[in-house]
Order: C-alpha cells, then structure tokens, then sequence
C-alpha cells in the first residue's frame, strides 16, 4: 500500500508548527497586492513570517506533496518576494525542512537559489538591511566553478592514470611494474579516505565530550575525534602546562557544554578540512534547530574571531563580534 502524501494543507500546516515552535509570528493564507488602483492584481502568500518587530523575514509557497514543486511555484513565490520586497522565499512540499528550497531575494528580480546553512546564519539580521553584495555573490559563483573544474580536472586524471596502467599492461616487459604501481596507487588511496575523510556534510554526529569553549569530540568511525570550531578562538584553560587558566576560559567551555554536550551535529567546511593536529576544522550546526554553533560563541560574547586565517563567514562572525562588544556580553562585559 503506498503511503498517503501530504496535501497542501496538511504541508501549510506543517511549515507553521516549524515557524512557530521557534518563537515567530505565523500568518497563514496572507494577501499580497501588486501595484496600487483599480486594476491591481492580488495573491494570497500561504505562509508569511514575521519576526518580533513586525518585518515579513520568509513567505513559504506550499504544495501538495502529489505535486512536484515546478516553474510555477517558483515564479508565483518570486513575485511575492519583489512586491514586499521580502528577503527570503521556501518552496515547500513536505514536512521535512531539509527538503525545502530557499531563496533570497536580492532586488530589481535578482533571485538566488540558497543552501539552508546560509538561510540559517542571516535569517536574523535586520530585514530592512542592504542585500549581500552582488560583485561578492558573482566571486563566490567563480570560485565555485574554478573548483568545480579543478575537481573534473582531477576526474580526467585519474581516468588518465587508468588507461596509462592498462597499457602498461599491454607491455609485456613491463606487467610486473604496472600491476604493483597500481596497487600502491589503490592501497594508497583507500589509507587516505579511511584514516583523513572528514564526517559527511549530510551525516550528524554525536557530541561526546567538550574540551574548551571552541573544542570538543565527536564518535567518529569507532573512536573520539576532536572537532576544532573555525574563525572562533576562546579564552584557554591551560589545564596541560601548569598556566593559570586564562579569564572567562571557565564559563566558555561551561556555556558549549551546555549548549552542545550530549547533542547532535552535523558539518559544513572551509577550504581545510583538518589542522596540523589532524582535529577537524568545521562550522558546526545543532541538529536538534540549526543552530550555527561558531556564530552562537561569538555572539553570545564567548569567545573572540580568530582572524589568524581566512575563512568564508569572517565578515559575518566580525559583525556578531562588534555587536557583543557593544551589548557588553560575556568576556567583553570587563572592558
């Protein structure tokens, strides 16, 4: 028997219940006018999210799961998006968020396609705020190709490699190398991917112990593995070379034991994915809501960016940073 799809409604429904267990004000079935006078057309929004000054932050096009989301919903939810000049946009058919698709409006019918980790880290910021800058958005769709290439590149490769080793073994004289070559090459590559691939991006993970206030380990492949947050540099205990501990080290590693102890997660990376101490380097999110975790310890005042390297979130974390100075949270609260 096949299991019954959510209808339209019942995904409306869904998509409030997630909204508002976060504290948001949810308007469902909302109208929408574009232009003004007596020929206007009209619309009703299925969701419209409002955060607690007021500001429509989301509007959510809802479809039945029995109705693959196409070229209409995106340009019914687009529209919506250019006549409130509202930031975010979800085209959703399931209850399920990580199937959603997001999208940011960025003015004069400029839309980009998001992933959810971004949604997550600027859906806070003041709606009535500068959209990000287009040249900047334009630099990071060329980096990407330029990796996308890079990563083809490496594709032709090593599909090179393996034509050059079967004739290789075309040659009689020299079988006996070309078969050992290839299975350094094979032995080599399986030690790489089992001892440095780092945890997947869609795979969460549990949080076993925490080190400081911007380490902890996770259980990964059958032992505990330390996790290093990026761009985040908090107060150090000291606890292995007889220093006092340094101010506020105490309630930063406290605050991420409580906010993360026990707790599941889940990864995005940088351009490194491990340091010379073999911890893994990751932006961390809470699985149980999303939350950013490198982001949350800065914000909260915890801990300071660490600017010794350049990472893709700096600005933002900067931003954060400047903020908790001036609210004089945690560790900043004594300057």
């Amino acid at each position: 028997m096949n299991k019954q799809r959510l209808s339209h409604e019942e995904v409306r429904e869904a998509v409030t219940k997630f909204f508002e267990q976060y504290g948001f004000t949810v308007e469902p079935e909302c109208p929408i006018q574009f232009g003004a006078g007596k020929g206007r057309m009209a619309g009703s929004a299925d969701v419209v999210v409002r955060n607690a000054e007021g500001y429509w932050i989301i509007i959510v096009e809802c479809k039945s799961e029995r109705v693959e989301i196409g070229l209409d919903g995106e340009w019914q939810l687009k529209s919506y998006l250019s006549a409130t000049d509202t930031r975010f946009g979800i085209l959703a058919a399931s209850r399920d968020p990580a199937d959603w698709v997001y999208f940011e409006n960025l003015r004069s019918n400029v839309f980009i396609i998001r992933e959810r980790l971004y949604f997550n880290a600027y859906l806070n910021d003041d709606p009535r705020s500068d959209r990000p800058d287009r040249d900047a958005i334009n630099q990071l769709r060329i980096e990407k190709e330029e990796l996308e290439t890079d990563n083809e590149k490496l594709t032709f490769d090593n599909n090179q490699l393996k034509t050059d080793n079967e004739k290789l073994k075309g040659k009689l004289k020299n079988i006996a190398i070309g078969l050992i070559f290839s299975l350094l090459i094979s032995v080599g590559i399986s030690v790489y991917f089992l001892i440095f691939q780092p945890p997947q991006n869609n795979t969460t993970y549990q949080v076993k112990r925490i080190i400081d206030g911007d380490t902890f380990e996770i259980q990964y492949k059958g032992k505990l593995t330390s996790v290093q947050l990026i761009g985040v540099n908090t107060p150090e205990p000291n606890t292995t070379n007889n220093r006092p501990p340094e101010p506020y080290s105490e309630e930063a590693t406290k605050y991420l034991q409580e906010f993360l102890l026990e707790e599941t997660v889940y990864f995005d990376y940088d351009q490194s994915k491990f340091d010379k101490h073999k911890r893994i380097l990751g932006y961390v999110y809470r699985s149980s809501d999303g939350v950013f975790v490198n982001l949350e310890m800065i914000r909260e005042g915890y801990a300071k960016v660490d600017l010794r390297y350049p990472f893709k979130y700096e600005e933002l974390f900067t931003d954060y940073e400047s903020r908790a100075k001036t609210d004089r949270k945690g560790l900043w609260g004594g300057y």
